[in-house]
């Protein structure tokens, strides 16, 4: 496969990485493109993984844009400790609640602390192979990632209705996508709701986020077809819709309507998701 092919062969998952650490479609865009640039001039004998040599070009450029848009953040050692641990069973928690979570607390993470916790608890990436694109020790990357944990412990969000009450919404979502009942979706949307997705969940150009009720029920009864074949599930613990092994909707509900709705589409990421049902 010629050099474009292997690009474009891992472009979406660059893309994916760039969206969930700028927060920003077209910041990702641009980083991915000009790791392409760099890319296409490296000499190949210096890459001896390609995946995890475009990946790192790719969360250090993000680095870069971060450090410029804000003040320098403090070292690691320098940053205030977080009471709490880190629970395997509270980091999947913390990780299902990550994207609704980081856009109140966006301001709040320094890029490192960001970096950490979108690699290793949202993309999977070992805290060794972390550790290598913060240019840091792993020990240093885990304790980056515990304390962006525990920001989100202390945010101010809502923390969302409890599964036995969010499982009507979301059944009350999919039955709506099935029948292409734009009133029963619109009663369970808020009317700021916000979609996000990977770059594998939606067409070619097709945005990454999209807000409002309106929006997001277009985009609803695009899919119709592909509702059809999805199915209630469980997702961590949580309420969610799953669309045969490849796809997956992660819900936030708050006081009775979605206000946020994740699709994952990435294979990395939904190798962590635990789906029943």
């Amino acid at each position: 496969m010629d050099r474009n092919g292997v690009f474009q062969r891992e472009r979406a998952r660059l893309l994916a990485v760039a969206f969930r650490v700028l927060g920003s479609e077209a910041d990702a865009q641009d980083v991915v493109q000009e790791a392409w640039e760099r890319y296409a001039a490296a000499d190949p004998a210096e890459i001896r993984n390609t995946q995890a040599w475009l990946t790192t070009v790719v969360t250090r450029l993000c680095l870069d844009f971060l450090r410029r848009a804000r003040e320098v953040p403090r070292r690691p050692e320098e940053l205030p400790a977080v009471d709490g641990g880190d629970d395997p069973q509270e980091v999947v928690a913390l990780a299902g609640e990550l994207t609704s979570a980081m856009v109140v607390v966006v301001e709040e993470l320094t890029p490192p602390q960001r970096v950490a916790l979108i690699l290793h608890d949202v993309f999977g990436v070992p805290f060794e192979e972390v550790a290598r694109v913060l240019d840091t020790s792993p020990a240093s990357a885990k304790k980056l990632a515990s304390r962006a944990r525990g920001r989100l412990r202390r945010a101010d969000a809502p923390g969302g209705d409890e599964p036995g009450r969010a499982r009507p919404v979301v059944e009350a979502f999919l039955r709506a996508a099935r029948q292409g009942d734009l009133d029963g979706l619109v009663a369970v949307l808020h009317p700021d709701v916000v979609r996000t997705a990977d770059p594998q969940a939606v067409p070619a150009g097709a945005a990454q986020r999209i807000r409002g009720a309106r929006e997001v029920v277009a985009e609803t009864r695009a899919l119709r077809d592909n509702a059809r074949n999805a199915r209630l599930v469980t997702v961590d613990g949580r309420p969610g819709i799953a669309v045969g092994s490849h796809l997956a909707l992660v819900f936030r509900v708050v006081d009775g309507l979605i206000v946020h709705y994740d699709v994952v589409a990435d294979p990395r990421r939904l190798d962590l998701l635990r789906i029943e049902g």
